[in-house]
């Protein structure tokens, strides 16, 4: 059946937003009604119409600890979800609240409430809701999620905080820059230059550069403005991210830590799922799929085949060549004495200790690379500067030595 979006009045007057699953538009319609609801805006749902938002990290941990609690603690899913909806500040968050409170009524599962929100949860998120409703497991899978969300939003929150200073730097360094070329340097430019005097070709160059910038102020502002907008939006296409770690595959140190932070996902993501009893084949494709570098990435399909021909998963991996050798290692021990999800989780908290360190040794390098950066570009404007004034006071000595020669007493 198809799905309807609607928008419409409470009995507050107050205008709420969510989902029904009917036959058609008139029955979307007279379902609302039933609940006390006045529809405003009723239009059928389809890929083209997919939520565009995200849900911050923090509100699905939320989200998944609250359920695993009230799950646990015998309350139905129907109550804990209108519990946690009337709580709930995040307005996508409370409208998929809102959808998923009216899909239980209608005998719809959860997860496919999930599928209607792919910008907000991701496939693992959607496997393991099912095979939590299938083995009746589902409060232990939500306290797997939440494991998995938290241990990841930890991480990234290390690796944004690790990048804070370098970039704080870096910005500081281009707003010093841009105000020197569009402020001072310009100023200090028309003196020297109305002068006539000889002046080294980089100072006229910087002097002459500086004065057309600030000509252009408004225009240039304008369209840094506009180019960081539009690159902004160009990183949130799916094909950004494949391109940015091409341009970056040369830099060994940035290379590794993008290794190391998918390595962490994979294992994190594949041990959550294989606990979960998802099968596999079907937890290493889901596992892959999800991560960053394309050697990784593009084994989603490979290896559940070859594990369908019977190999076994450490065989495989090693004939890959692609996964480190404590990675494999490690599988192999995981496989024999079937604690494959165990060792998994080892994995996962390893190589997140890894891209911990990683983090600390490229940040000890960023920084006296950037603070060189900073002098030399400072010592650079500097001389600019400083070479014109010791033209002028030489002319002027020059100028005051050569008259002829004082009076004999």
């Amino acid at each position: 059946m198809p799905t309807f979006n609607y928008k419409a009045l409470d009995n507050a007057k107050q205008v709420i937003a969510g989902s029904v699953t009917v036959k058609n538009k008139q029955e979307a319609a007279q379902s609302l009604v039933k609940r006390g609801l006045s529809p405003l805006i009723i239009k059928e749902y389809s890929d083209s119409s997919r939520i565009k938002g995200t849900v911050p990290p923090i509100d699905k941990i939320t989200f998944c600890r609250y359920l695993s609690t009230m799950l646990s603690s015998g309350l139905s899913l129907s109550e804990g979800i209108e519990v946690l909806r009337g709580e709930t500040k995040h307005t996508l968050m409370r409208r998929i609240l809102g959808d998923m409170s009216y899909s239980l009524e209608q005998g719809q599962q959860l997860s496919t409430v999930f599928d209607r929100y792919p910008n907000v949860f991701e496939p693992y998120f959607l496997t393991l809701t099912h095979a939590g409703e299938v083995s009746g497991k589902l409060a232990e899978v939500f306290k797997y999620l939440e494991a998995e969300l938290r241990a990841e939003y930890s991480m990234f929150s290390k690796i944004k905080g690790a990048l804070l200073y370098p970039l704080v730097v870096f910005t500081a360094m281009i707003a010093i820059g841009m105000l020197m070329f569009f402020f001072v340097l310009p100023q200090i430019g028309k003196v020297f230059l109305s002068l006539k005097l000889p002046l080294p070709f980089f100072t006229q160059f910087m002097f002459k550069f500086s004065l057309a910038l600030s000509g252009q102020f408004i225009p240039i502002i304008v369209g840094i403005i506009l180019s960081a907008i539009i690159f902004f939006f160009w990183l949130k296409q799916p094909f950004a991210k494949e391109i940015i770690i091409k341009l970056i595959q040369p830099l060994p140190l940035v290379r590794d830590l993008i290794k190391k932070i998918d390595l962490a996902r994979f294992n994190r993501i594949f041990s959550t799922l294989l606990r979960s009893a998802v099968p596999i084949t079907e937890a290493l494709e889901i596992s892959l799929s999800s991560l960053s570098w394309f050697q990784f990435k593009r084994l989603s399909h490979v290896l559940p085949e070859e594990i369908r021909t019977g190999k076994s998963l450490a065989l495989i991996i090693k004939e890959k060549r692609v996964f480190p050798s404590l990675m494999i290692q490690m599988v192999t021990a995981g496989e024999k004495t079937g604690t494959l999800d165990s060792a998994l989780a080892d994995l996962a908290s390893f190589y997140e200790e890894e891209v911990e360190e990683e983090l600390k040794s490229l940040t000890q390098i960023i920084e006296p690379v950037l603070m060189l950066l900073v002098g030399i570009s400072v010592g650079i404007m500097i001389l600019s500067i400083i070479a014109p004034i010791y033209s002028v006071v030489g002319t002027f000595q020059q100028a005051a030595g050569t008259p002829g020669t004082p009076p004999i007493k």
